[in-house]
């Protein structure tokens, strides 16, 4: 919040008054002035203030029942008052004062310095709450917004899986007819172009259920219980079975600790990283494949290291985003999916992702996770 803020004087003599005024005025403040309880009142309901400076002793009301009847008002109750008194005032007039709500004490005669030093500690404290509650707001409007986007990502999610994947069916569907209808008299051309067709409904459908798995790990609830890392991988390794045993493979791993996280979600972790480790080691015997990890600081720091491919550290930004490959579909097929999934899951965990390689040597994938949720 920028700009002056609204100070309320109350005192039942003018004289008071301005002296009041004179010693606070300038661009900072919009000074309201009110010379009696039912003035003040009025003033409070109609505009918000920043802080009162309210004399104790007025005829008819006091500055203390005054001060009760301002913090037992919803609208009013939070606006802090410093209350000016004689300097003779007895500790149990002290006393009366905070607890009718006072927060701060000013003796008279006044002190222009300690009057302008507390009223701009007060105007500086309502400047700071303003603006957090604007961007409390702002941020409470945020999340309204994210609520109508995910119920519309339900809705496209509907969609693609029942809509988007039917006419791919049908072109699967009609492919193989055609096939079985003209097996003998096709040509060689003509049965390429049929598992070309044949061949991108699979990846377009592919892509679809890769798309349909970002959407639903970024809604999934994060369900954490203590996972045995050791026993997680190996089972990995026995779903991956078929690809790891027709290759010639070297295989590092050391021993893993044992943390909180979402098994499932973290299953899915490691299910893309050693895969893609497998994937891009194809053209290497043998194949290096590590799997490893770091205690450090704060976090849990896990890696998976190979020998293959690798890729150019100018482009690694785009290695972790949907549909983002650093390699050409015809050298390492995939759906650019993967590591967005990676990312997405350890994000939503509270972790981290990064990666380094170089060209035909071989990538190196971490990700970390905080020891906050590990004691």
């Amino acid at each position: 919040m920028t700009g002056p803020v609204n100070i309320l004087l109350v005192d039942d003599k003018p004289q008071n008054l301005s002296v009041l005024e004179s010693i606070l005025e300038g661009p900072d403040y919009r000074l309201t002035l009110a010379q009696s309880a039912q003035e003040a009142l009025l003033a409070l309901v109609a505009n918000d203030y920043a802080l009162i400076v309210l004399d104790v002793r007025m005829p008819e009301t006091s500055g203390f029942e005054l001060a009760q009847m301002i913090k037992g008002r919803k609208k009013t109750k939070d606006v802090p008052i410093v209350f000016l008194t004689a300097h003779y005032a007895e500790d149990e007039q002290v006393l009366s004062g905070y607890s009718a709500g006072a927060v701060d004490y000013l003796t008279k005669p006044i002190n222009p310095a300690i009057l302008k030093s507390k009223v701009a500690v007060f105007a500086e404290l309502y400047r700071k709450t303003q603006a957090l509650d604007e961007a409390n707001r702002a941020l409470s409007l945020r999340n309204q917004e994210l609520l109508v986007a995910n119920k519309e990502l339900e809705a496209f999610s509907y969609s693609v899986s029942h809509d988007l994947r039917a006419p791919l069916r049908h072109i699967e569907s009609f492919v193989q007819l055609v096939r079985e209808e003209t097996e003998t008299c096709l040509t060689a051309n003509c049965r390429r172009y049929l598992d070309v067709i044949s061949g991108a409904a699979k990846h377009m459908s592919r892509l679809i259920e890769g798309l349909l798995a970002v959407s639903r790990l970024g809604r999934a609830e994060i369900r954490r219980s203590p996972v045995k890392l050791d026993e997680l991988l190996k089972q990995v390794l026995q779903e991956l079975e078929r690809e790891i045993n027709a290759r010639n493979i070297a295989w590092e791993i050391s021993p893993l600790p044992e943390i909180r996280a979402d098994r499932a979600l973290l299953k899915v972790v490691w299910t893309n990283l050693i895969s893609n480790a497998v994937k891009y080691t194809c053209r290497r015997e043998p194949a290096e494949i590590r799997i490893g990890w770091a205690d450090k600081q704060g976090e849990f720091e896990f890696f998976v290291r190979d020998n293959g491919a690798g890729f150019d550290m100018r482009h690694s930004d785009k290695l972790f985003g949907v549909f983002q490959r650093l390699h050409h579909p015809d050298e390492f097929e995939g759906t650019g999916i993967g590591l967005a999934n990676v990312r997405r899951i350890i994000t939503r965990h509270g972790g981290r992702t990064w990666a380094e390689g170089k060209v035909g040597e071989g990538a190196t994938f971490y990700f970390a996770l905080p020891k906050s949720v590990n004691p």
